[in-house]
């Protein structure tokens, strides 16, 4: 990500244990709605929602990234299929579809396993099925870079839109908890609770007065290291959606979040709806 990055947010979507919806995307779920356990809660798609017959035969991590890009792109116009770039953040998302994988060849042998696990070994795999969803051709890319994942998928949309290979681009961070046997302590994981965020993003020149204008830049040396409540560089998108959605529905102004890059340098991002002139 450049030092002074402008864009647009468009649209946002979320899921979080506390519920689906960007709406929940700053809300902590209950101990009774996690059966004690506010941490280690795993995500699981609504059965209930007719769109899942599409994707029954994907991984929990797709399902759960298609059903929150869904959300940020409802009420916009149909992105256009060749100029809109997909970024995807993901660490773990492949693990759980590696284990079933490995189970079904220790009980029926190598060539009796179900050839359908094995797109979601990788970890690309959702970008994959966003692009056949949403039918989208445009750029397609997975970044995967641990703490760093959330600002690094941001920043690299956001050089996308910058240097004019993409008019839109969608974002979304599928934060899932590495599977037993794994567990965080041999894997490192920079976050505690499952979650899945996405962003539809537009050049900071967009002509769009619904959009919320989000500028990220490193903060200058004389005021580093003052005592800003940070948000991990993993959760920043989730971030972004809470601040959009409270200056959407509770007329909010300003909105601002301080992280750091993968440098060390404190980044601050701050983002306003685009009516009151955005960065122009």
């Amino acid at each position: 990500m450049t030092n002074d990055v402008q864009v647009q947010v468009l649209g946002v979507g979320a899921i979080t244990k506390a519920g689906f919806g960007a709406a929940f995307a700053g809300s902590l779920p209950s101990v009774i709605e996690t059966g004690g356990d506010t941490k280690r809660a795993a995500l699981v798609p609504d059965n209930g929602d007719a769109r899942l017959k599409r994707m029954k035969k994907w991984s929990r991590s797709s399902q759960l990234a298609c059903l929150a890009v869904h959300e940020a792109l409802s009420g916009q116009p149909e992105p256009d299929p060749v100029r809109t770039a997909i970024v995807i953040g993901a660490d773990y998302t492949n693990l759980e579809a590696i284990l079933a994988m490995d189970a079904e060849a220790k009980r029926y042998g190598v060539n009796g396993t179900n050839p359908a696990l094995f797109p979601e070994t990788v970890l690309n795999v959702i970008g994959g099925h966003l692009s056949s969803y949403f039918r989208i051709a445009g750029v397609n890319v997975t970044i995967s870079s641990g703490p760093h994942t959330g600002l690094k998928a941001l920043g690299y949309a956001a050089d996308l839109l910058r240097l004019g290979l993409a008019d839109q681009a969608i974002v979304c961070t599928v934060h899932l908890l590495p599977p037993p046997p794994f567990g965080q302590r041999t894997l490192p994981c920079a976050y505690e609770r499952e979650s899945v965020a996405a962003l539809l993003l537009g050049p900071a020149d967009a002509d769009t007065e619904a959009g919320i204008a989000l500028r990220s830049e490193v903060v200058p040396e004389t005021e580093q290291r003052r005592p800003l409540a940070a948000t991990a560089a993993s959760e920043v998108p989730l971030a972004i959606v809470s601040a959009v959605h409270r200056i959407r529905q509770e007329g909010c102004g300003e909105a601002v979040i301080a992280t750091s890059d993968e440098s060390g340098n404190d980044v601050r991002i701050t983002l306003l709806p685009h009516a009151d002139g955005g960065w122009h």
